[in-house]
């Protein structure tokens, strides 16, 4: 479809967005925004004025692309408060998408990112927080700098509420998933984190990861580890704290 040149930078309340091209990424600056068909050319952010949500942002059919650049504050291609992707593409950037609060991802596609030396690279990561939702996504991170397809560090402050369903995983680097509930020091317990259904690819190597499919996951309160299996249907995947 053809797409209209649209500003960067919304700050009205409720807005509707259709077929645009930003050209120089997207900042939300409003509440309850809407954007479909779209391609975004940088990266997806907040601001101070909204102390850093992007304010139930969705985005349904929208490509995020970094076009090959590295964000030099280390940022991630959308993140981290309040948004949700629906059928998102998104490639192109040093990370993919951060998550602290209230994030859901769905039947999108995230891969191809640049190498930054020193980065703990992911398609999708978080540091703490919770309330997510990754739902049926291909989730895919290969360079020097990854560490995973999907990082749930909690090492900032623990995970609390984190649904990972039906998602196909593959990397290059250390564990193709961090669980995000292991109580090692000094990291958090992690509680309320359901693993379900989700197939672990080895595109890159026989184990999913270097080391393995899966790292810091223990069962704690409210978590869950249920019918995760290997994509070629050589069996199912265990945990390993």
């Amino acid at each position: 479809m053809t797409l209209r040149s649209c500003k960067g930078t919304i700050t009205k309340n409720n807005a509707k967005l259709d077929k645009c091209r930003f050209s120089g990424g997207l900042t939300i600056q409003a509440k309850n925004v809407t954007i479909t068909r779209s391609l975004v050319e940088g990266k997806v952010g907040a601001t101070y004025l909204t102390d850093w949500s992007l304010g139930g942002l969705k985005l349904i059919d929208v490509e995020i692309d970094g076009g090959g650049g590295v964000d030099p504050n280390g940022e991630a291609a959308i993140g981290s408060n309040d948004y949700s992707c629906l059928r998102c593409h998104i490639h192109g950037t040093g990370r993919g998408a951060n998550m602290e609060n209230n994030v859901t991802i769905r039947d999108s596609y995230l891969h191809g990112w640049v190498y930054t030396e020193g980065a703990h690279q992911t398609a999708i990561g978080s540091n703490g927080g919770g309330n997510f939702e990754v739902v049926h996504n291909n989730l895919e991170c290969q360079s020097k700098g990854c560490s995973s397809a999907l990082s749930l560090y909690g090492d900032f402050k623990p995970i609390n509420g984190a649904l990972i369903e039906k998602n196909l995983f593959n990397t290059d680097g250390g564990y193709c998933t961090y669980g995000g509930s292991t109580d090692a020091k000094p990291y958090p317990i992690g509680t309320n984190i359901k693993y379900v259904d989700n197939l672990f690819g080895k595109k890159f190597g026989p184990k999913c990861g270097y080391y393995g499919p899966v790292a810091t996951f223990e069962m704690h309160d409210g978590n869950e580890w249920r019918g995760n299996r290997w994509q070629d249907g050589s069996g199912n995947v265990k945990p390993q704290a």
